[in-house]
């Protein structure tokens, strides 16, 4: 385990060693008839290109110039069930955060109560691509 964020070493290692570029965690949601999704984007292992691409999610593109990206949304799951994709505009409560720092991630995981034990690589939780 990263000591200081408390994400499980495999998993970290993923990021700053490996080819993840988002981890994530599948949690409660906070509405009715969702599925709700926390993940964690490592920006700077993102080409310019792929930060301003037209398929970028837009919270990526506004988070851009920071090293790290912390997304939590919802997505209703009747949109999850009957379509190919996920669309951002599909999203319900969407918040996101961005940090330069391991510390700023610890801040923001204690603020948001986010336990960062739960992030696996994304198709562990069936994070929405």
């Amino acid at each position: 385990m990263n000591e200081k964020l408390g994400i499980p070493l495999k998993v970290w290692n993923g990021i700053e060693f490996g080819s993840y570029i988002e981890i994530a965690q599948e949690v409660q949601p906070k509405s009715d008839g969702t599925k709700r999704w926390i993940a964690l984007y490592a920006l700077q292992k993102m080409t310019e290109e792929m930060k301003n691409s037209v398929h970028s999610y837009d919270f990526i593109k506004k988070s851009k110039d920071f090293m790290y990206c912390v997304v939590d949304f919802e997505i209703p799951i009747r949109i999850i069930e009957f379509n190919d994709g996920v669309d951002v505009g599909d999203a319900v409560n969407l918040k996101y955060f961005t940090a330069n720092t391991e510390d700023e991630l610890v801040s923001i995981f204690k603020k948001e109560g986010i336990n960062p034990e739960l992030f696996v690589p994304p198709w562990r939780c069936d994070y929405p691509t």
